[in-house]
């Protein structure tokens, strides 16, 4: 008998699928081995389910999505192929819209330009939990023989991008006071056009900025932050738009800018939106948020009587809550916003039309109800910073986890926790997190002051302590 050499895969790991880089591990032969495992886990666990494939705007990423469909329809699976570069929650919708049980993406989402991946989509609508990221896993470095299907399937193309425009629109309720302008910055990614049909015949005039797919992403990385959307809060501070809003590479993060406050975090977005839905559209529901999501949304929901739980980053986390309980809202520091009136996923298109409601309905729109949400919570800045350590980083987490707590008190301590990484509240409320990045070979440090400058000194006092242990 022939003897096989398996190849492993070696992708890293995420919370929802696999990532690489271009040319190196993220080539055409392990996204076949990783194609065949997928299949085995169809035909296996799935009873030969028909699969749904979409693409980003990465350099390649429709060429392996195009090669996976090739693998998928050769072991017998069906196939159904997006027409164009999508976003992930878009094929979330198609996953679930099409009926069918799986679905992937070729995306590395917010991640540097010569990186690739794969994210995994079920047809529950969400995340896949880890248990079934692990099941494909198990096929990934082993013979997977004949799947035991000699037939041919078949690729169909869709776009069922009316279907997704009709029920967003569904969600939200444009009642106009006046007309708003927006101006959204897709970082050249896959979010191109979306907002701008769902509100059409709104009184919402929506432009856009870094528009062209561009496989450099314009220089930064497609990752909406304060760093990376100088141009954005230009042309809003300017008052020439009434909002700004941006979106990550594959559309499930978003960050906003606004006429008065001018950059809003994440963490902005989130309590500005969760006050309108209770404030004003009377829904009630669990909110849930990521370890790293800032206070004033816990302050919030205790203001609100509404209960609130903090998960570990990875937003299957909240995905597997969504499905079981009445969520209102699941939050994440990275700009990930799930509504539990749709889909257990996030989505930044539907974030964005509620922001788009906000603006036009409400008088001050969306800089009135932050002045409402500080009277409540007090003011908060937020800062994260990405390290990349100049030693082995597993062993530089390891010596920042058993140094002496004291060497954290860059105020007096409250308390530390270890559940993720390592976060250190201070008495002051003010707190800093630690924490592996689960995408690229980083640490990421966040911090929480009442002003973004107060952060970032939290975030230096960090940046020198881990000098200190890389010595």
């Amino acid at each position: 008998m022939e003897n096989k050499t398996i190849i492993p895969i070696n992708f890293k790991s995420t919370s929802d699928g696999w990532r690489g880089k271009l040319a190196d591990n993220f080539n055409f032969q392990n996204v076949g081995l990783l194609g065949e495992a997928i299949s085995k886990y169809i035909y296996i666990t799935l009873e030969g389910s028909d699969i749904l494939i979409g693409y980003d705007t990465r350099f390649m990423s429709y060429e392996f999505a195009k090669y996976l469909a090739n693998i998928f329809i050769n072991n017998g699976i069906n196939v159904f192929l997006l027409l164009k570069p999508c976003t992930t929650p878009f094929l979330t919708f198609a996953i679930v819209n099409q009926k069918v049980k799986i679905g992937l993406t070729v995306t590395a989402s917010h991640n540097p330009p010569f990186d690739d991946g794969i994210k995994i989509r079920m047809g529950y609508g969400g995340a896949p939990s880890s248990e079934i990221t692990k099941n494909i896993e198990k096929y990934f470095d082993k013979d997977r023989g004949d799947i035991g299907n000699k037939s041919i399937g078949k690729i169909t193309i869709i776009d069922p991008i009316d279907d997704y425009i009709k029920k967003i629109r569904e969600k939200v309720n444009f009642q106009s006071k006046r007309s708003i302008s927006i101006v959204v910055d897709t970082m050249h990614g896959t979010s191109l056009g979306f907002l701008k049909k769902i509100t059409k015949g709104k009184g919402v005039k929506v432009s856009y900025i870094n528009s062209r797919f561009d496989p450099y992403f314009g220089q930064f990385p497609p990752e909406p932050k304060y760093e990376t959307t100088p141009k954005l809060q230009e042309l809003v501070i300017s008052k020439k738009y009434n909002l700004g809003i941006a979106h990550d590479g594959d559309g499930d993060r978003i960050i906003a800018v606004s006429k008065k406050h001018g950059y809003l975090s994440p963490h902005d977005v989130s309590t500005i939106i969760l006050w309108y839905l209770v404030s004003v559209k009377k829904l009630t529901g669990k909110v849930i948020g990521s370890s790293t999501l800032g206070r004033r949304i816990r302050l919030l929901c205790n203001y609100f009587g509404l209960v609130f739980q903090e998960i570990p980053v990875g937003f299957k986390n909240a995905t597997e809550i969504m499905l079981k309980e009445h969520v209102l809202m699941a939050c994440e520091e990275n700009g990930g916003i799930g509504f539990g009136f749709y889909l257990p996923e996030r989505d930044a298109t539907l974030a964005a039309a509620i922001l788009c409601e906000i603006e036009s309905s409400i008088k001050g729109g969306v800089d009135f109800i932050l002045g409402e949400i500080e009277k409540i919570t007090g003011k908060s800045g937020f800062s994260r910073f990405n390290y990349v350590p100049h030693t082995d980083r597993i062993k530089l987490m390891s010596r920042i986890k058993n140094i002496d707590q004291n060497s954290f008190a860059f105020f007096q301590i409250n308390n530390i926790s270890r559940q993720d990484g390592i976060k250190i509240i201070f008495t002051n409320n003010d707190w800093v997190s630690i924490r592996f990045s689960g995408t690229e070979d980083i640490i990421r440090i966040y911090a929480e002051s009442d002003s973004r400058i107060k952060a970032e000194k939290i975030i230096e006092f960090i940046k020198e302590l881990f000098v200190i242990l890389e010595k």
